[in-house]
Protein backbone atom coordinates (compact mmCIF):
# COMPACT_ATOMS: atom_id res chain seq x y z
CA UNK A 1 0.00 0.00 0.00
CA UNK A 2 0.80 3.83 -0.16
CA UNK A 3 3.37 5.38 2.34
CA UNK A 4 0.51 7.90 4.13
CA UNK A 5 4.03 10.35 4.07
CA UNK A 6 3.98 10.75 0.21
CA UNK A 7 -0.05 10.19 -0.66
CA UNK A 8 -0.91 8.89 -4.36
CA UNK A 9 -2.29 11.31 -6.45
CA UNK A 10 -4.98 9.06 -6.89
CA UNK A 11 -6.76 6.02 -5.17
CA UNK A 12 -10.03 4.72 -6.19
CA UNK A 13 -11.03 2.02 -3.80
CA UNK A 14 -13.70 -0.42 -4.84
CA UNK A 15 -16.09 2.11 -6.00
CA UNK A 16 -20.00 1.86 -6.98
CA UNK A 17 -21.89 4.26 -8.55
CA UNK A 18 -25.60 3.62 -10.05
CA UNK A 19 -28.24 5.47 -11.75
CA UNK A 20 -32.11 5.57 -12.57
CA UNK A 21 -32.81 4.69 -16.20
CA UNK A 22 -36.53 4.19 -16.81
CA UNK A 23 -37.10 3.26 -13.05
CA UNK A 24 -34.68 0.64 -12.90
CA UNK A 25 -30.92 1.21 -11.63
CA UNK A 26 -28.11 0.41 -13.57
CA UNK A 27 -24.67 0.41 -12.48
CA UNK A 28 -22.57 2.46 -14.11
CA UNK A 29 -19.65 1.79 -11.88
CA UNK A 30 -19.40 -2.05 -9.84
CA UNK A 31 -16.35 -2.41 -7.42
CA UNK A 32 -13.58 -0.54 -9.31
CA UNK A 33 -10.26 0.11 -7.93
CA UNK A 34 -7.48 1.72 -9.51
CA UNK A 35 -4.12 3.78 -7.84
CA UNK A 36 -2.32 6.06 -10.24
CA UNK A 37 1.45 7.48 -8.90
CA UNK A 38 2.92 10.35 -9.11
CA UNK A 39 4.35 11.13 -12.74
CA UNK A 40 2.44 8.57 -14.41
CA UNK A 41 0.03 8.79 -17.54
CA UNK A 42 -2.83 6.38 -17.07
CA UNK A 43 -5.17 5.97 -19.56
CA UNK A 44 -9.08 4.66 -19.03
CA UNK A 45 -10.29 2.72 -22.38
CA UNK A 46 -13.75 1.13 -23.11
CA UNK A 47 -17.09 1.34 -25.03
CA UNK A 48 -19.62 4.40 -24.66
CA UNK A 49 -21.91 3.62 -21.46
CA UNK A 50 -18.48 1.12 -20.41
CA UNK A 51 -18.32 3.56 -17.40
CA UNK A 52 -15.05 5.26 -18.07
CA UNK A 53 -16.98 8.74 -17.82
CA UNK A 54 -18.35 8.37 -14.75
CA UNK A 55 -15.16 7.24 -13.28
CA UNK A 56 -13.10 9.99 -14.20
CA UNK A 57 -16.04 12.37 -13.25
CA UNK A 58 -16.20 10.66 -9.71
CA UNK A 59 -12.16 11.55 -9.39
CA UNK A 60 -12.73 14.72 -10.11
CA UNK A 61 -15.55 15.09 -7.51
CA UNK A 62 -18.12 15.99 -10.11
CA UNK A 63 -20.47 12.83 -9.24
CA UNK A 64 -20.75 11.56 -5.78
CA UNK A 65 -20.04 7.73 -5.26
CA UNK A 66 -22.53 5.22 -3.61
CA UNK A 67 -19.93 3.24 -2.36
CA UNK A 68 -15.85 3.10 -1.61
CA UNK A 69 -13.72 5.64 -1.74
CA UNK A 70 -12.31 8.39 -4.35
CA UNK A 71 -9.19 9.68 -2.33
CA UNK A 72 -7.08 13.11 -4.13
CA UNK A 73 -3.61 13.41 -2.76
CA UNK A 74 -4.16 11.82 1.10
CA UNK A 75 -7.54 13.38 1.21
CA UNK A 76 -11.56 11.08 1.00
CA UNK A 77 -12.82 13.41 -1.07
CA UNK A 78 -16.58 11.92 0.22
CA UNK A 79 -15.73 13.64 3.62
CA UNK A 80 -15.50 16.91 1.67
CA UNK A 81 -18.99 19.18 1.88
CA UNK A 82 -19.86 20.24 -1.62
CA UNK A 83 -18.60 23.84 -0.71
CA UNK A 84 -15.25 22.39 0.70
CA UNK A 85 -14.74 19.78 -2.63
CA UNK A 86 -15.46 22.68 -4.86
CA UNK A 87 -12.20 24.45 -2.68
CA UNK A 88 -10.21 21.22 -2.87
CA UNK A 89 -11.25 20.95 -6.45
CA UNK A 90 -9.62 23.91 -7.48
CA UNK A 91 -6.19 23.26 -5.87
CA UNK A 92 -5.61 20.02 -6.66
CA UNK A 93 -7.19 18.90 -9.58
CA UNK A 94 -6.92 20.15 -13.33
CA UNK A 95 -10.22 19.23 -15.53
CA UNK A 96 -10.07 19.30 -19.50
CA UNK A 97 -12.95 18.45 -21.09
CA UNK A 98 -13.91 17.44 -25.33
CA UNK A 99 -15.88 20.22 -25.56
CA UNK A 100 -13.18 23.37 -24.63
CA UNK A 101 -15.39 24.94 -22.41
CA UNK A 102 -13.84 28.49 -23.19
CA UNK A 103 -15.46 31.45 -21.65
CA UNK A 104 -16.57 33.05 -25.77
CA UNK A 105 -16.10 36.76 -24.22
CA UNK A 106 -12.75 36.13 -22.43
CA UNK A 107 -9.30 36.38 -24.48
CA UNK A 108 -7.16 33.28 -24.23
CA UNK A 109 -4.85 34.68 -21.28
CA UNK A 110 -8.06 35.67 -19.57
CA UNK A 111 -9.65 32.05 -19.81
CA UNK A 112 -6.20 30.63 -18.30
CA UNK A 113 -6.29 33.30 -15.82
CA UNK A 114 -9.73 32.72 -14.32
CA UNK A 115 -9.50 29.72 -12.36
CA UNK A 116 -6.52 31.14 -10.58
CA UNK A 117 -7.96 34.40 -10.01
CA UNK A 118 -8.89 34.55 -6.48
CA UNK A 119 -5.21 32.48 -5.81
CA UNK A 120 -3.76 36.07 -7.07
CA UNK A 121 -1.13 34.08 -9.44
CA UNK A 122 1.07 36.65 -11.67
CA UNK A 123 0.95 37.18 -15.03
CA UNK A 124 4.24 35.78 -16.11
CA UNK A 125 2.71 32.31 -14.44
CA UNK A 126 0.22 32.65 -17.16
CA UNK A 127 2.06 33.73 -20.04
CA UNK A 128 4.57 31.15 -19.02
CA UNK A 129 2.13 28.24 -19.41
CA UNK A 130 0.97 29.63 -22.83
CA UNK A 131 4.38 29.58 -23.95
CA UNK A 132 5.20 26.27 -22.81
CA UNK A 133 1.87 25.40 -24.82
CA UNK A 134 3.01 27.50 -27.85
CA UNK A 135 0.12 29.82 -28.06
CA UNK A 136 1.71 32.48 -25.88
CA UNK A 137 1.25 34.64 -30.02
CA UNK A 138 -2.37 33.96 -29.37
CA UNK A 139 -2.76 34.88 -25.50
CA UNK A 140 -4.77 38.28 -26.74
CA UNK A 141 -7.29 36.24 -29.18
CA UNK A 142 -10.79 35.63 -28.20
CA UNK A 143 -11.83 31.44 -28.35
CA UNK A 144 -13.82 32.23 -32.16
CA UNK A 145 -10.45 33.22 -33.68
CA UNK A 146 -9.21 30.67 -32.61
CA UNK A 147 -7.95 26.56 -34.04
CA UNK A 148 -9.75 23.87 -32.00
CA UNK A 149 -6.44 22.66 -31.25
CA UNK A 150 -5.43 26.32 -29.72
CA UNK A 151 -8.37 25.88 -27.94
CA UNK A 152 -7.84 23.24 -26.00
CA UNK A 153 -3.99 23.74 -25.59
CA UNK A 154 -5.65 27.08 -24.11
CA UNK A 155 -8.28 24.59 -22.06
CA UNK A 156 -5.17 22.24 -20.93
CA UNK A 157 -2.86 26.03 -19.79
CA UNK A 158 -6.28 26.87 -17.94
CA UNK A 159 -6.01 23.44 -16.14
CA UNK A 160 -2.56 23.66 -15.15
CA UNK A 161 -2.65 27.66 -13.71
CA UNK A 162 -3.16 26.11 -10.23
CA UNK A 163 -0.51 23.55 -10.31
CA UNK A 164 -3.11 20.25 -9.58
CA UNK A 165 -1.69 17.10 -8.12
CA UNK A 166 -4.11 15.40 -11.00
CA UNK A 167 -5.03 16.18 -14.54
CA UNK A 168 -8.11 14.64 -15.75
CA UNK A 169 -8.91 14.61 -19.41
CA UNK A 170 -12.26 13.58 -20.40
CA UNK A 171 -12.37 12.59 -23.86
CA UNK A 172 -9.52 15.51 -24.84
CA UNK A 173 -9.52 14.94 -28.93
CA UNK A 174 -12.87 14.22 -29.55
CA UNK A 175 -13.48 17.67 -31.18
CA UNK A 176 -10.28 17.71 -32.80
CA UNK A 177 -9.20 15.96 -36.13
CA UNK A 178 -6.67 13.43 -36.04
CA UNK A 179 -3.54 15.09 -36.87
CA UNK A 180 -4.56 17.73 -34.00
CA UNK A 181 -5.69 15.37 -31.92
CA UNK A 182 -2.37 13.70 -31.98
CA UNK A 183 -0.65 17.05 -31.16
CA UNK A 184 -2.58 17.15 -28.43
CA UNK A 185 -1.43 13.88 -27.58
CA UNK A 186 2.16 14.18 -27.40
CA UNK A 187 1.64 17.69 -25.73
CA UNK A 188 0.10 15.48 -22.74
CA UNK A 189 3.27 13.31 -23.03
CA UNK A 190 5.76 15.71 -23.10
CA UNK A 191 4.07 17.03 -19.79
CA UNK A 192 4.77 14.11 -18.08
CA UNK A 193 8.33 13.31 -19.39
CA UNK A 194 9.21 16.53 -18.68
CA UNK A 195 7.45 17.97 -15.88
CA UNK A 196 6.23 14.90 -14.34
CA UNK A 197 2.61 15.87 -14.64
CA UNK A 198 0.20 13.12 -12.85
CA UNK A 199 -2.53 12.13 -15.85
CA UNK A 200 -5.43 10.82 -16.24
CA UNK A 201 -7.02 10.78 -19.35
CA UNK A 202 -10.34 8.57 -20.98
CA UNK A 203 -10.62 7.97 -24.45
CA UNK A 204 -12.33 5.04 -26.11
CA UNK A 205 -9.54 5.71 -29.51
CA UNK A 206 -6.38 3.43 -29.42
CA UNK A 207 -4.39 5.98 -30.71
CA UNK A 208 -4.89 8.35 -27.66
CA UNK A 209 -4.78 5.22 -25.67
CA UNK A 210 -1.22 4.78 -26.91
CA UNK A 211 0.45 7.54 -25.28
CA UNK A 212 0.06 6.69 -21.67
CA UNK A 213 2.52 4.33 -19.37
CA UNK A 214 -0.69 2.31 -18.48
CA UNK A 215 -4.19 1.49 -20.32
CA UNK A 216 -7.01 0.56 -17.98
CA UNK A 217 -9.95 -1.38 -19.90
CA UNK A 218 -13.67 -0.29 -18.45
CA UNK A 219 -16.61 -2.44 -19.50
CA UNK A 220 -20.14 -2.76 -18.21
CA UNK A 221 -18.58 -0.78 -14.83
CA UNK A 222 -15.83 -3.32 -13.74
CA UNK A 223 -12.16 -2.97 -14.76
CA UNK A 224 -11.56 -6.10 -16.54
CA UNK A 225 -7.62 -5.43 -16.49
CA UNK A 226 -4.90 -3.18 -18.13
CA UNK A 227 -1.68 -3.36 -19.85
CA UNK A 228 1.70 -1.39 -20.16
CA UNK A 229 1.55 0.41 -23.43
CA UNK A 230 3.98 -0.95 -26.37
CA UNK A 231 7.61 1.00 -25.94
CA UNK A 232 6.67 1.98 -29.75
CA UNK A 233 3.26 4.12 -30.23
CA UNK A 234 1.30 1.55 -32.06
CA UNK A 235 -2.28 1.75 -31.90
CA UNK A 236 -2.33 -1.36 -34.22
CA UNK A 237 -1.19 -3.26 -30.82
CA UNK A 238 -2.75 -1.45 -28.63
CA UNK A 239 -6.43 -2.25 -30.27
CA UNK A 240 -5.14 -5.84 -30.53
CA UNK A 241 -4.64 -5.94 -26.94
CA UNK A 242 -8.04 -4.24 -26.20
CA UNK A 243 -9.92 -6.53 -27.98
CA UNK A 244 -7.99 -9.44 -26.71
CA UNK A 245 -9.15 -8.32 -22.88
CA UNK A 246 -13.04 -7.76 -24.02
CA UNK A 247 -12.99 -11.10 -25.83
CA UNK A 248 -11.22 -12.86 -22.63
CA UNK A 249 -13.92 -10.71 -20.26
CA UNK A 250 -16.85 -12.14 -22.29
CA UNK A 251 -15.61 -15.86 -21.76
Amino acid sequence: MNDSAHPLPLIVDNVSRAFSRGGSPVEALREVNLEVKYGEFIAIMGASGSGKSTLLHAAAGLTRVDAGRIVISGQDISELSDSRLTKFRRKHLGIVFQSFNLIPTLSAEDNVRLPSSLDEHQDDQVDALLDRLGILDRRKHMPGAMSGGEQQRVAIARALVCQPDLLLADEPTGSLDSVTGQEICKLLRQLCDEEQRTILLVTHEPNVAMWADRIVVLRDGTNLSEFKTPDRHDPLEVAHQYQSLLTVGSC
